[in-house]
């Protein structure tokens, strides 16, 4: 029988502990990398102290149940991407993006240099590196964590991958706590887990799922009581998103700003004291936003020149560039809109050189256009945005403009996904503010338009 309390049977979390060993030695006898089946209790180890910090007691237990089942499955699901890869293309490189290989080449090279007595400030100061030094330094500390009990290979940064995308549902669950029951909560979580895109960045070595990490705890902290831990955490998360990806960094420095706000209102009692407070912070805000080379790139980008950026860099009869050369406004939100439904047409994947290892891809994208659906549904018809509390309406339309922002200069979903957790909470109060009617009449027309737009485009492309 379940536990009332505790949605998950205690059984299945048995075979999870079970079958992690085994995937472990499975993945370390053919990586023959002794480190490839170790290191994945220390990862375990430092999720659930994760999620011990983050969490309220009485969601840990549930939180580390999710944590164990998510690790299991994108761990096996690593590592039939990575060794169907050297299969398939008999390499020992197995890059599904061609970024990977730079986070790898870039930890080993760090790696190496840190044996000379370098330091994270060395590390930034190197150009080739660009915007990377956050996550060249995170790959290049698991490398050297790696060395003490085995090889450093492309698979152990992986592993690494693995424990920090298995926490976004874990944190995903503790979100919907703030507003559903247990049953509902940990429903949400697996299905974020399973059909978002949080999976097929699992098995890639890039920085968009620790970024994503870092984005949904943060809501969650924004969300849940404040406290002077979860401001400490905060502020190291904007420190480190920054110098993961120095455009999203930006953007939760935003968040932390709102939180200390907060946080000064509830514990400065002095009415002048606290406007001090405000106006200095705000001051030094502004400078450093005055003397940010990409803020002000991106602030001419938006709103001078932002449909001829997308038009330089999207094929010249794509229907991107067409999109990019619609009037002002609307093609803001048309290219919203086509961001939303990528990858697409749905063909791309299929006939791409490693389209059948981006299978989970695809599903996340077609998943996330239905999701719209409901979530467009709940607002127009179910008014959805007038029964949700005022601080996740404030997260939503920052999420929204975040969007926009970022459709205007490149449609990928890895980017965008930051944001997502948010938008995927409104979802889920649409649809279940709605009848059984509702949601089939919603599932039917977006199966239909979905059906009718990849006909069309292909119809054009024709």
């Amino acid at each position: 029988m379940i536990d009332e309390k505790y949605f998950i049977d205690s059984r299945y979390i048995m075979v999870t502990l079970i079958f992690i060993p085994i995937v472990s030695l499975w993945g370390a006898y053919l990586d023959n990398n002794s480190a490839i089946f170790t290191l994945p209790f220390i990862f375990i180890a430092i999720g659930i102290l994760f999620i011990s910090l983050i969490n309220r007691v009485e969601n840990i237990r549930n939180s580390i149940n999710i944590f164990l089942i998510f690790f299991l499955i994108y761990l096996t699901y690593t590592f039939v991407i990575h060794f169907g890869l050297i299969e398939y293309y008999n390499t020992s490189y197995p890059f599904v993006q061609s970024d990977e290989g730079l986070f790898h080449e870039g930890a080993r090279d760090v790696a190496n240099k840190f044996r000379l007595s370098y330091r994270f400030e060395d590390i930034a100061k190197i150009r080739g590196y660009g915007d990377l030094p956050g996550s060249i330094y995170f790959n290049a500390q698991i490398a050297r964590l790696s060395e003490l009990f085995g090889e450093h290979t492309f698979l152990v940064q992986k592993e690494a991958v693995t424990l920090v995308s298995a926490l976004i549902p874990t944190i995903m669950y503790s979100l919907a706590r703030l507003y559903f029951n247990e049953k509902i909560s940990t429903t949400v979580a697996i299905v974020y887990g399973l059909f978002s895109f949080v999976p097929y960045l699992s098995s890639l070595l890039l920085r968009d799922a620790h970024i994503a990490l870092m984005y949904i705890t943060t809501f969650y902290i924004l969300l849940e009581r404040i406290s002077l831990i979860r401001l400490t955490i905060l502020v190291l998360f904007s420190i480190a998103s920054y110098y993961f990806r120095e455009q999203t960094g930006i953007f939760m420095v935003g968040f932390t700003v709102v939180y200390f706000f907060q946080f000064v209102n509830l514990t400065v009692k002095n009415n002048y004291t606290r406007l001090f407070v405000y106006i200095m912070t705000l001051i030094v805000l502004i400078l450093i936003v005055l003397n940010n080379d990409y803020v002000m790139g991106i602030y001419n980008q938006t709103f001078n020149s932002s449909a001829e950026h997308v038009a330089e860099h999207t094929a010249s009869g794509s229907l991107g560039a067409k999109i990019a050369k619609l009037p002002f406004g609307l093609s803001y939100i048309t290219l919203l809109g086509f961001s939303q439904i990528q990858p697409f047409p749905p063909s791309l994947i299929f006939i791409s050189k490693k389209g059948m290892f981006q299978f989970t891809y695809l599903l996340a994208g077609i998943s996330w256009y239905f999701g719209w659906g409901f979530l467009l549904y709940g607002i127009l018809k179910k008014k959805i945005l007038k029964k949700i509390e005022l601080k996740l309406i404030i997260m939503f339309i920052f999420s929204i403009t975040y969007l926009v922002l970022v459709a205007v200069i490149e449609f990928n979903q890895r980017r965008q996904m930051a944001v997502y957790p948010i938008l995927y909470i409104v979802m889920v109060f649409s649809y279940l503010e709605m009848s059984i009617s509702e949601r089939t009449k919603v599932w039917t027309f977006m199966f239909l338009s979905y059906v009718a737009i990849t006909l069309a485009f292909n119809y054009i492309k024709l």
